[in-house]
């Protein structure tokens, strides 16, 4: 019987036998079967080796998803070491931070972000994986390595995260969780048979766990090969499913939109379909209603099944394997529990609304170098440990979960996680910018940011406040309304009372419109 008490690389090799010439994977008109796949994490495994990388070591990985970073995920896992998952676009001073908290040993880079990100390493080996070509540029020729051999539970994955606070950390995960993740949603899922026929078109990338665990770890555990998109185009994702007979799919709404305002999408382009998996943000009905007319119109009995989970926990940890409609976002996966509290810790009824509570065994490890925040996150009930989500969620009889609303403040804008606080503490900063406050605003239910400053900032110091937050955090980050406001509103403890300014937003929209 496979156990989840192995290495990433071991557990895909042994989840499911894998026919040597099967399809490991696919990027626009190239492919990779699972012998040049299983020979390739060798040969780069090795060369990690060559240069001095070993169990427990950090590597980074600021690569979108390509073959090589699929490769160089599962050579770092071959080793026992850990895989620092990094966005591409990170801004320099973001990186340089994490590099700083991280002191990896290696760092892979494309081509394209090497200039940026690459020159200020010192004392750091740099691989450069070309985007356009299959390679590893600066990679030293194998040298004999010894496999990583024991119980996946010490750190193996680094992934960015708000935290359940809003704040950004690094979450530490086990081989153990992730490949929890991955048994625990595959037994969830038992009857829908997935296997090597099925094609996952993969859009999500890397550095976010719903794209790394499940569109490509849990799918190549079963041999169902991912289409890679290392930027996600409507245009280009519908040839890909019609070319490739994409039967899965993983996305957020805002993806899905686009898919709908693509003429292509429908018909025989999109007959293969049968399961989008949703997360990151909640389906409204508006947006099922017009993707079950397009699939209907096709022919196809696809749905949008939502679902929802966190860094902590790897990614999906409630999943609805139907459509579900609404906020359901459906039951925990098999092996994960739920429990909804009031602010005391105390179970609410069914129908009342509380804090998401979880336990299982795709628990993060804990943060980086984090231990108070780490144990803030939990909460211990007769003897087991929860992690507490930040999130409000209320349950009926049966166990169906309802999302009522974030608790925390994480903002997910295009899939990317966006931190409030940073924005804070970069705006401020510049000296014309007093204390100030990030929230997120909704225009067509479509995600922004509104930055309410004390101070009275000129239009060029307002353009000038927006380059600066783009050029040190990413452009995910930039406020698309600035507001000044005489103080920031506080709640009864001292704190930044965020409701009253969402209320204060809409006063404002409300006098301009």
């Amino acid at each position: 019987m496979i156990t989840e008490r192995m290495s990433l690389y071991d557990y895909m090799r042994a989840y499911k036998p894998k026919n040597d010439g099967w399809t490991a994977l696919i990027r626009g008109d190239r492919s990779m079967t699972f012998r040049k796949l299983f020979r390739e994490v060798e040969r780069v495994a090795g060369g990690l080796a060559a240069m001095g990388v070993g169990r427990g070591d950090v590597v980074m990985l600021a690569l979108p998803t390509m073959e090589q970073g699929i490769v160089a995920f599962y050579a770092v896992s071959r080793l026992g070491a850990v895989a620092s998952m990094i966005h591409p676009l990170m801004a320099r001073g973001e990186f340089e931070r994490a590099v700083a908290e991280q002191h990896p040993k290696a760092v892979f880079l494309s081509d394209i972000n090497f200039k940026r990100l690459g020159k200020g390493l010192k004392g750091v080996k740099r691989v450069v994986c070309p985007f356009l070509a299959y390679g590893y540029i600066g990679l030293p020729r194998a040298v004999p390595f010894e496999p990583y051999s024991g119980d996946g539970s010490e750190p193996a994955v680094y992934m960015r995260s708000g935290g359940t606070s809003g704040d950004a950390k690094t979450v530490v995960l086990s081989a153990a969780a992730v490949n929890a993740l991955t048994g625990n949603l595959l037994a969830t899922l038992e009857k829908e048979g997935y296997g090597e026929k099925d094609r996952m078109l993969t859009a999500l990338p890397m550095f976010h766990g719903f794209g790394l665990f499940v569109g490509l770890h849990t799918v190549i555990c079963i041999a169902a090969a991912p289409v890679l998109m290392p930027v996600f185009k409507a245009d280009k994702a519908v040839r890909a499913i019609a070319r490739n007979g994409v039967t899965l799919m993983i996305a957020v709404p805002g993806m899905v939109n686009k898919l709908l305002a693509e003429p292509g999408f429908r018909g025989e382009n999109v007959r293969s379909l049968h399961r989008v998996y949703v997360g990151g943000d909640t389906v409204d009905a508006e947006l099922e209603s017009r993707f079950d007319a397009r699939m209907r119109e096709a022919g196809t009995d696809c749905v949008l099944s939502p679902g929802y989970g966190l860094t902590e926990t790897g990614s999906v940890c409630v999943l609805s394997p139907d459509k579900a409609g609404g906020a359901v976002l459906g039951k925990p996966l098999v092996n994960m529990r739920a429990l909804i509290v009031d602010e005391e810790g105390r179970e609410v009824p069914a129908g009342e609304t509380g804090e998401l509570l979880l336990a299982g065994n795709q628990l993060m490890l804990g943060y980086l170098d984090d231990e108070a925040a780490t144990a803030a996150t939990y909460a211990e009930l007769d003897g087991e440990k929860w992690l507490k989500t930040g999130d409000m969620f209320r349950a009926t009889e049966d166990g169906s979960l309802y999302f009522m609303g974030r608790k925390k403040r994480l903002i997910k804008i295009s899939g990317v996680n966006v931190f409030p606080a940073e924005i804070e503490r970069t705006a401020v900063e510049l000296p014309f910018v007093g204390q100030c406050a990030a929230i997120e605003v909704r225009e067509h239910n479509k995600p922004f940011i509104a930055l309410f400053v004390t101070g009275k900032p000129s239009e060029e110091q307002v353009k000038e406040l927006k380059r600066h937050i783009v050029n040190e955090l990413s452009k995910w980050h930039e406020p698309r309304y600035v507001i000044h406001i005489e103080a920031l509103p506080r709640t009864q403890v001292g704190k930044t009372d965020y409701v009253r300014l969402s209320d204060e937003f809409e006063s404002c929209r409300k006098k301009s419109s």
